[in-house]
């Protein structure tokens, strides 16, 4: 969740070895400038030369710089570090001339536009345009909008349907898949999870060792929806009643309701969208 603590040292150092590995091959491929790559992201050309070499571990959020300068997201980033078909020098991820202005973001490749448009008496083209029609538009077509499923990670951050929960790890225990027509029907995927939920105080709705999937984009109140919450520190799955400024949190079990009281913890963190469990 966006407010729970980091993930483990493991779970960054393996998502930081796919992110520097779809980061270099970025860098390479299209021979952006390492100052240029800097000045986008705000920090120094020499931080920016450790990242690339493995010597400095990048935090989520200057990953997520970094992917921005080639429009990419951040999960984005981590599905090309995966990608068994990016070999070193693959020119499939290039990034084709656009514009007028070679000074420009996406034009920092150091690029002669001669060189790509292949001119009269010019020397020859140094890659084939007609491969490199957009900035990634194959890899984003083949990841994305050609693919029937979308994988939702299952955290291990729970939900109490009872006395409260304290666990809000945000590692990804494994992926669930969802057909991407239906998904992206309720929302964007990017923002979503899945979390286990515990507890009979929301039954019938959600049965115990139900797993429920949070849209964390969903913060908003809205009267009579479930809501996976933060309250005095612990995490729970309730419907959420009254007004924005007079909220109360109830059980559909039995009804009872808890008015939430002026100066108590407590957060939306994503509204509960959908669940499943199995049958015993």
């Amino acid at each position: 969740m966006r407010n729970a603590p980091p993930a483990s040292a493991h779970e960054n150092a393996t998502e930081g070895s796919l992110f520097i590995k779809a980061l270099n091959a970025l860098v390479e491929i299209n021979d952006v400038p390492q100052n240029a790559l800097a000045e986008h992201a705000g920090v120094s050309q020499g931080y920016v030369s450790k990242i690339l070499c493995g010597k400095q571990l990048p935090k989520e959020h200057l990953r997520e710089r970094l992917a921005e300068y080639f429009n990419l997201s951040y999960r984005e980033m981590l599905d090309m570090g995966r990608d068994p078909s990016l070999p070193d020098g693959s020119e499939a991820y290039s990034i084709p001339f656009s514009g007028s202005d070679p000074t420009s973001r996406l034009d920092a490749v150091r690029e002669d536009p001669s060189f790509i448009l292949g001119e009269a008496g010019g020397p020859p083209p140094r890659r084939n345009h007609a491969l490199l029609s957009s900035l990634l538009r194959d890899f984003k077509a083949r990841e994305l909008q050609n693919r029937s499923y979308t994988e939702i990670p299952l955290r291990e951050a729970t939900g109490s349907m009872g006395g409260g929960s304290t666990e809000t790890g945000t590692r990804a225990i494994t992926y669930l898949s969802f057909r991407t027509e239906w998904i992206r029907a309720k929302g964007n995927p990017e923002y979503m999870s899945v979390i286990r939920a515990f507890g009979d105080s929301m039954s019938p709705t959600i049965p115990d060792g139900s797993v429920v999937l949070v849209d964390e984009s969903r913060r908003q109140f809205v009267k009579n929806k479930v809501f996976y919450i933060r309250h005095n520190a612990q995490m729970y799955i309730k419907r959420l009643t009254g007004t924005p400024s007079d909220l109360a949190i109830v059980s559909d079990q039995d009804g009872s309701s808890l008015p939430l009281r002026p100066g108590e913890d407590f957060e939306i963190i994503g509204r509960c969208i959908w669940t499943a469990r199995d049958i015993e």
